[in-house]
């Protein structure tokens, strides 16, 4: 098992494209659950064109506050949409899609474990951020690509249900 483990710098690579012809005025953050929300804020009288554009399949992640929280705010980016999030995050993407599956990856980064390591490889700052070094270097195990796309399959299906049970349950308590 141990033999499939890669470095995440081997996979991943910074992508920095800002807001310049300013696309969109939609701020977003990440919460602790590793999803995009909107951003709380305050923005008005900002120049939005110096925050990154967010497009479909870039991940961001806030680097700032992984000793506070003890969790590493990261997220895949689905919308079709742009989004714009702050300059201080950082913003990668995936560079072989046919050796890891951006969704997969996004799966190993909801794990608690890898929490864990984000948080013991925090800085000695007062919120104990993390460096895109120390993050590159964190290792993932990469199984075959149709592991992978079964194991997200499998993933969405049982999210899918999930979902579908809120909505019942929604539902019969109206």
């Amino acid at each position: 098992m141990y033999s499939n483990y890669e470095p995440l710098g081997r996979n991943i690579r910074l992508v920095d494209i800002r807001n310049k012809n300013n696309i969109t005025e939609r701020v977003l953050g990440i919460n602790i659950d590793k999803f995009f929300m909107p951003s709380v804020a305050n923005v008005i009288g900002t120049d939005l064109s110096k925050y990154k554009l967010l497009k479909k399949g870039l991940f961001a992640c806030n680097p700032m506050h992984v000793g506070r929280d003890e969790r590493l705010p990261v997220a895949l980016y689905d919308e079709n949409e742009p989004g714009l999030v702050s300059p201080a995050y950082f913003m990668f993407e995936v560079m072989d899609e046919e050796h890891l599956i951006p969704e997969y990856l996004m799966m190993w980064f909801r794990r608690p474990e890898f929490d864990r390591q984000c948080w013991l490889r925090t800085d000695g700052s007062v919120r104990g951020g993390i460096t895109w070094e120390d993050l590159c270097r964190m290792e993932l195990p990469v199984p075959e690509i149709g592991i992978q796309r079964k194991a997200v399959k499998a993933f969405q299906t049982v999210t899918d249900r999930i979902e579908l049970k809120r909505k019942i349950n929604d539902n019969l308590a109206a």
